[in-house]
């Protein structure tokens, strides 16, 4: 009788011990998922997080030793997960106070998810602390996969090591997001390492290898602070648990050489870079960490810079959360091109405190620190077994903390798992009881309920970047039916910023129903002003309709409130020549060139000047300020030479301030026709001037952007292989341009192969772009 007792026993902990790897394991498999044409791969690992919640839930609440039973998660001993609920609490009450009511409701659906994740991991783990080791090879095996995947592109593309580099990202979209979710993978290999003495132990030592030297290939600056900062915490508190034995120091020798042989390997692989600055070599990129002036961390003070004002705007309630992708917008005018936003502050500590206030600000940051020092004590008073969990929690911490302080882990599911486990093992590793207070049954019911809501919002915003992705890169334009058909039920602005309201707008636009365009690009303005698209594109409206000073008005509307957007200037120029507003076209100039000096402003402002009328003296005197501003630039020094400047404005020969001449110009003729979507007989056009000046190589330029026009990227890309060499195009513009269309093929691969060498040879634009798109 003893016996069967004892055989049941151990095949329901068996049983029981299995379930809980298994679950962990598909939250692991989020690593994997496919992106199923959704504008970012987070909204499809968010949706599969809460279906798997559901799963687990209805496995625990069927188990009755999970279901009848009444444990203490929130006793005394709980302080870390009462923290963290009334972290989650006052996210919560943000809701009231937000500007953007979906923003918020989608942001914390995305952190009940994890709410849910953590007290199922609580529950499947509870009295399994032993499965550690095992859920060390878990990860091993993830790690394993996840860098031999990637590394095998770099073996791929190794004629061009730095385009190879560039696209080390992963299943997550971003370079630097992918390489702290190896970083914290880490801890559970070293502890991996130390436990096993067969194959284990080797085989995880490879992937120490493996995602150490994957890291530095990637050469995050944030991820080079991590691995460094989780090794000294590792060395200081393994040493203080075991002393400085012999057989201590044989351990450590096991978790220092992989990582030593992965700087040597990256080294080698840095020589191969034709790089310079990131892929230099190892050295370089640590003396960079310290460089403010470097371009990304220089963004990055800005964002802290913007936060810290938003701050002290709304101190207690804060802008709501998920309100920093519009609400930043303003901040960000005099610093970033286009219609580029930074959604996130890169310090999720300084975002949580803008979007819900300082106070939760500092809610979320003594999480940190309680986790911190109770793992910190029970390193003095708790036994080696306990001692060792609490190594890996701050090893776990360690890396965490200083990827959210340079990034945004906190809406990153792939971070969200590694923030879970901490929370658990310490939970787990500090109270004698892990469970929920109360009747588990009826805890259980109210958790599945919430586990289905979050499931069905995750599923409506999933869809939503479906959608997104659909506007954003199908060959063919989704129609306005189509998008009003498919609008989505709670998110409002889409993952750049733009309102879906807008994408509407802009469809209509293009079906020139102008009527139906303008409603909607109103609707969009009531959401998102700041990004002056509306405005613009409300001004082309006023335009066609000939109400030039409606149009005068939205056009200025756009440009002041983005006044580094290069068309927003150009047609701000040909509207003030169309009013004769010499005043406005110096103000114009003067506003973009503070933000963006480039030659072809002087060129551009000139032409405006002298369609106006203006002083012919006046305007060569203009050209010469920007001579003593460009003085190696060749068109400005010929044009210095003429009495008065001849040449159009860029990207609009169509009014030119000369007729044109009498014997056909094809170049001028095709651009003409460019500039009225006739892309099928322009290219007719440059196709007969190539024949006559085959030197102009920039005309390939000019029929890719056709045929680009007419969705046939291949054709284009066709044309620009052919002068992706060519010395006299070395600005970068034709790798800009195969970028796109790379891009709008979905091959973003090799669109953020060629956008990279686009950023080495300093493409207006472009490091914004490649940061956005590639990092």
């Amino acid at each position: 009788m003893n016996t069967e007792i004892k055989n049941d026993t151990v095949q329901n902990s068996f049983y029981e011990n299995f379930m809980a790897l298994f679950f962990l394991f598909c939250y692991f498999l989020i690593d994997f998922l496919p992106h199923f044409k959704s504008i970012e791969i987070f909204n499809t690992q968010f949706f599969y997080m809460a279906v798997i919640n559901i799963v687990a839930l209805l496995y625990l609440f069927s188990n009755k030793k999970v279901a009848y039973k009444k444990t203490k998660i929130f006793s005394s001993e709980g302080l870390v997960l009462k923290i963290y609920f009334l972290f989650i609490i006052l996210c919560g009450c943000s809701l009231f106070f937000s500007k953007n009511l979906s923003l918020s409701i989608n942001s914390f659906i995305q952190l009940l998810i994890v709410v849910v994740m953590i007290l199922n991991l609580i529950l499947l783990f509870r009295d399994k602390l032993h499965l550690l080791y095992q859920i060390a090879v878990l990860v091993g095996i993830s790690v394993f996969l996840q860098t031999v995947l990637q590394l095998s592109t770099v073996l791929k593309d190794f004629a061009s090591v730095t385009n190879a580099l560039n696209n080390l990202k992963g299943n997550t979209g971003n370079v630097n997001i992918f390489a702290a979710s190896l970083n914290v993978k880490i801890p559970f290999l070293v502890l991996g390492i130390l436990h096993y003495n067969n194959w284990k132990k080797w085989f995880l030592a490879l992937c120490l290898l493996l995602a150490s030297f994957t890291v530095i290939l990637i050469s995050s600056r944030a991820a080079y602070l991590g691995l460094f900062f989780q090794v000294v915490v590792f060395l200081i508190v393994y040493f203080k648990i075991h002393s400085f034995a012999k057989k201590t120091v044989e351990q450590t020798i096991y978790i220092l050489i992989p990582i030593s042989l992965a700087v040597f390997l990256s080294s080698i692989v840095f020589k191969n870079s034709d790089s310079i600055g990131r892929f230099e070599s190892v050295s370089t990129r640590i003396v960079q960490i310290a460089d403010i002036n470097e371009a990304s961390a220089s963004a990055r003070l800005n964002y802290w810079n913007n936060a810290s004002k938003m701050i002290s705007k709304d101190p207690i309630t804060g802008i709501g959360l998920g309100n920093w992708r519009v609400e930043s917008i303003p901040y960000e005018r005099t610093t970033i091109d286009e219609a580029l936003i930074s959604s996130h502050t890169h310090n999720d500590l300084l975002e949580i405190a803008a979007e819900t206030g300082i106070i939760n600000g500092l809610v979320y940051l003594s999480l940190f620190i309680l986790i911190f020092f109770i793992n910190i004590k029970n390193i003095f008073t708790k036994n080696d077994t306990d001692k060792t969990i609490s190594l890996l929690v701050l090893m776990l911490i360690t890396g965490y903390f200083i990827d959210a302080f340079f990034n945004f882990p906190l809406y990153r599911p792939t971070m969200q798992l590694a923030f879970a486990l901490m929370i658990v093992f310490t939970v787990l590793n500090s109270t004698k009881h892990s469970g929920l207070n109360g009747n588990s049954q009826k805890v259980g019911l109210f958790l599945i309920i919430v586990s289905v809501v979050t499931t069905c919002i995750s599923f409506m915003d999933w869809r939503a970047a479906q959608l997104e992705y659909r506007i954003k890169f199908d060959k063919t334009p989704v129609s306005s039916n189509v998008i009003l058909n498919e609008f989505p039920t709670i998110t409002r602005v889409g993952i750049y910023g733009e309102t879906f309201y807008q994408h509407t707008a802009i469809a209509f636009f293009n079906e020139n129903n102008l009527e139906e365009a303008e409603k909607y690009f109103k609707l969009s303005n009531t959401i998102n002003p700041f990004m002056g698209i509306s405005n613009w594109y409300l001004h082309k409206i006023e335009k066609l309709k000939g109400n030039q000073k409606k149009a005068y008005e939205y056009l200025k509307s756009a440009f002041y409130a983005r006044p580094r957007t290069l068309n927003f200037y150009l047609d701000g120029l040909r509207m003030a020549v169309v009013h004769k507003d010499t005043a406005e076209i110096f103000k114009l100039h003067k506003l973009f060139s503070q933000y963006r000096s480039m030659p072809s402003n002087w060129k551009n402002t000139a032409v405006a000047l002298k369609q106006v009328g203006y002083n012919p003296q006046k305007i060569e005197a203009f050209i010469k300020e920007g001579v003593r501003i460009y003085p190696n630039d060749s068109t400005l020094n010929k044009k210095i030479k003429q009495e008065t400047p001849t040449s159009t404005i860029q990207n609009n020969p169509s009014e030119d301030i000369e007729n044109a001449p009498k014997a056909i110009n094809y170049m001028i003729e095709a651009k003409k026709l460019g500039d009225v979507k006739q892309f099928e007989k322009a290219i007719v056009l440059y196709e007969k001037e190539l024949a006559l000046h085959p030197e102009k190589k920039v005309i390939y330029q000019d029929i890719a952007v056709c045929y680009f026009s007419l969705n046939r990227s291949e054709t284009a890309i066709s044309y620009l292989l052919k002068i992706v060499n060519e010395p006299t195009l070395n600005d970068g513009k034709t790798e800009y341009l195969l970028s796109g269309c790379y891009y709008k093929m979905q091959d973003k691969t090799n669109a953020c192969k060629y956008l990279g060498i686009a950023v080495n040879k300093n493409y207006p634009g472009t490091t914004d772009l490649f940061n956005k798109l590639c990092k």
